[in-house]
């Protein structure tokens, strides 16, 4: 199996938590990522949706949400108009 590097930005306080939660468990940051990654991998391939992945109080904040509702909507009237 072929491993490649994915880079993903993170501002000081989150890499300060990130840190600081890896060293509580000792381990890496990167392994605290990866598993973290890998959840959340496992979890949408069970069935789960943005909303059994965060919280309610950030959903509302979610720009992307609401992006991906609009693309749904832009799809379904396409599809209504064929």
């Amino acid at each position: 199996m072929a491993v490649t590097t994915q880079g993903i930005k993170l501002d000081e306080e989150t890499r300060a938590r990130l840190k600081s939660a890896s060293a509580k468990l000792d381990r890496t940051s990167h392994w605290f990522m990866r598993k973290a990654i890998l959840n959340f991998i496992e979890k949408v391939e069970a069935g789960a949706g943005i909303e059994e992945l965060i919280a309610v109080e950030f959903l509302e904040k979610d720009t992307r949400r609401h992006s991906i509702a609009r693309r749904l909507r832009k799809y379904c009237s396409t599809d209504e108009m064929v």
